[in-house]
């Protein structure tokens, strides 16, 4: 029977009302309802279910809507470089030495945590740690502890950090970060037969009980490109840095645009280091103006000014960043306008900053809907006086989902498969998700437009349920 999971908030403020809210949580069963915004809660069959929302906060639900489409498993999609992921500047902290320390209870339940605790990366590890932190305290339950251990960014020190949790009674580990991490940590834990939780995207690294909490660029590519197709687009085209994940992505799209209904009418590269990419730029725009024109039959584009040249509807710029931000103004100055032809990007279009280039304001990319992520920072700021990277919500909802699991009561193994896959799947911060049985996460992602002033809007809702629609 699915649990519900009402849950606390406002920290420290309201701490005995936390702990009478989960002992009544407790006592009230699976028809329990209530608490504040936060924790992860499954996503109940059939009948909505949603987390109350704070005043003026949206509600995190779940519930009858639109399923995702889940796409076929096939060629490895690399994890993209992250340049940004040391982002803590001011010194750390001390660790909190009370989670360090496991409950003498014997029925404890121990997480393994591991993540890069120092090195060039520890601002992002340390926002991890802190985020399942949060989790922890929400879940008030005296049985759950943290075992954190520095993976210092290395597979071998991750694999070390593994096998240390794992001897120290750990049931289940979440992280690590990077996918060299992940593979080591799945070979150690498959051994052992404890799952593992990751947040890298490398689809190579899942399975064999190993999950990927990751947000996979496939995933974020079907889902603009088949809303591009409900808006009219059809004829679509590929510019992409010549990586790894830019060719995932190029052959991700391909496969996308044919499964919509469109067609993928033109792919190039360019280098990862050049300086200047005006002469990649020329050479597309000259390609796309010797494509057919666009058919009498063909409908039309919502949004597109008929009066301007459209050799396609739809450009996938899968980049981010000051490279997205060199490389956009430079497509209208070649023919390749803005008002015509519309600009689509990946999760690396999650960037306030991207509103500043006038060429991607009103460009769409896929993500989770924005609320969640604004409410998880609002609370990780009131709790430790810093604002969290994007990725800190995973660790948050990768130790909620713990959490919940431990609250099984048909299996004395809580962490088995058939708690992980449960088809239904969960909500969380960023959205509903679930596992599928070979370790790769489905997500309901939103679709959302790049405004001016450093904002996106949702275009279209993140759907609430994995329930195929009802007419």
């Amino acid at each position: 029977m699915p649990l519900s999971a009402p849950i606390s908030g406002f920290l420290r403020r309201i701490l005995p009302l936390l702990m009478l809210a989960m002992l009544a949580a407790c006592q009230s069963g699976p028809q329990a309802q209530g608490g504040l915004p936060g924790l992860l809660e499954r996503v109940a069959p059939g009948a909505p279910q949603r987390v109350a929302p704070s005043p003026g906060t949206p509600a995190h639900q779940a519930g009858a809507g639109t399923q995702t489409n889940i796409p076929p498993a096939g060629t490895a999609l690399p994890q993209p470089a992250l340049p940004s992921l040391a982002i803590e500047t001011q010194p750390l902290p001390p660790l909190n030495a009370p989670m360090l320390t496991a409950p003498s209870s014997a029925d404890a339940i121990r997480i393994g945590f591991l993540a890069p605790l120092s090195g060039p990366n520890a601002g992002l590890g340390r926002a991890l740690f802190d985020a399942a932190q949060l989790a922890l305290f929400d879940l008030a339950d005296s049985r759950l502890v943290l075992l954190p251990r520095d993976t210092e960014g290395s597979a071998d020190k991750a694999a070390e950090a593994a096998r240390r949790v794992i001897a120290e009674g750990a049931q289940i580990i979440i992280g690590p970060l990077f996918s060299n991490e992940a593979a080591a940590v799945g070979t150690v834990a498959r051994e052992r037969n404890v799952k593992v939780l990751s947040f890298s995207t490398d689809r190579s690294v899942a399975g064999g009980g190993t999950y990927l909490l990751g947000f996979t660029p496939d995933q974020q590519v079907e889902r603009v490109i088949g809303y591009a197709r409900t808006r009219g687009l059809t004829r679509f085209a590929v510019l992409a840095p010549d990586s790894p994940y830019g060719n995932a992505v190029t052959q991700a799209a391909t496969v996308a645009a044919g499964a919509a209904g469109g067609q993928m009418l033109h792919q190039d590269r360019y280098p990862v280091d050049t300086g200047d990419l005006t002469p990649t730029v020329r050479r597309f725009a000259a390609a796309l103006r010797a494509l057919p024109p666009r058919g009498p039959e063909e409908p039309p584009v919502e949004g597109a000014d008929p009066s301007l040249p459209r050799p396609v509807d739809g450009l996938l710029l899968p980049e981010g960043g000051a490279r997205l931000r060199a490389l956009a103004p430079l497509l209208p100055f070649f023919d390749i306008d803005p008002r015509a032809v519309r600009f689509l990007g990946t999760g690396l279009w999650d960037d306030a900053a991207l509103s500043t280039e006038p060429a991607l304001v009103g460009g769409w990319y896929a993500g989770p809907a924005p609320d969640g992520f604004i409410e998880f920072s609002r609370r990780f700021e009131q709790g430790f006086a810093r604002r969290p990277p994007r990725l800190a919500s995973l660790a948050y909802d990768a130790t909620a989902l713990v959490g919940i699991l431990a609250r099984r009561t048909d299996t004395a193994t809580p962490f088995d498969e058939a708690g992980l896959s449960n088809p239904d799947g969960f909500a969380g911060y960023d959205g509903i998700f679930r596992f599928r049985a070979d370790g790769l996460v489905q997500r309901g992602l939103a679709v959302l437009e790049i405004q001016r002033r450093g904002s996106s809007r949702v275009i279209d809702p993140a759907p609430a349920s994995f329930q195929p629609p009802t007419n």
